[in-house]
């Protein structure tokens, strides 16, 4: 079984194309991820959520970390994140939505395709409280991980790319550069996704 959290502006229907491969999933709740499973499978915000969970004692035999950051080390820089985030925020929470959409999805980070989003989709505490401003940095605290893992990225997704690299050896994990494709990996390289999880 495959625990599956999905990134910010994501839901549960994300991961669907793993069912329909053949894995068997679950897809909880981002504020109810169970404390214990096989295979725990974070993308983005949720792989940021994924490493909270396991370094405060989640049980998993493995874990997948995809386009996920360690956090932010410095108060000045993370102070800085937590500004930008609440702005994001109530930009979402007060503008045409589709409009703030498109600028959302024309940061570099997240060139690529996307996938249709609908306000419903945009949880607030995604920013305020699950921001890498927000929750601790996770670096220093890599090696108390024992389980194997799985560092995934984009290869155009030099920061992510960086990261991955960083974690993996922290870790004592394995790294996976995904050519062609940016931060939605698993969007936009389905197929080398797959075979990455197989």
């Amino acid at each position: 079984m495959i625990t599956c959290l999905h990134g910010f502006l994501g839901n549960s229907r994300d991961w669907d194309f793993l069912r329909d491969a053949g894995f068997e999933i679950e897809t909880p709740p981002l504020d109810a991820i169970p404390d214990h499973g096989d295979i725990l499978l974070g993308y983005s915000l949720g792989g940021r959520l994924a490493l909270q969970a396991l370094l405060a004692g989640a049980d998993y035999k493995r874990a997948i970390l995809v386009s996920t950051g360690l956090g932010i080390e410095g108060e000045a820089a993370r102070a800085a994140r937590r500004a930008s985030d609440e702005a994001w925020a109530q930009r979402f929470e007060s503008e045409d939505f589709e409009s703030v959409m498109a600028v959302w999805n024309a940061q570099p980070v997240l060139a690529g395709p996307s996938l249709h989003r609908t306000r419903d989709d945009c949880d607030p505490r995604a920013l305020r409280e699950w921001s890498s401003g927000v929750l601790p940095p996770v670096a220093s605290r890599l090696r108390e991980l024992t389980i194997s893992t799985l560092w995934i990225a984009g290869a155009r997704d030099t920061k992510y790319v960086a990261e991955a690299r960083r974690a993996a050896s922290l870790a004592r994990g394995r790294v996976a550069i995904v050519d062609d494709a940016g931060h939605r990996v698993p969007w936009e390289r389905t197929g080398a996704f797959i075979n990455l999880l197989k």
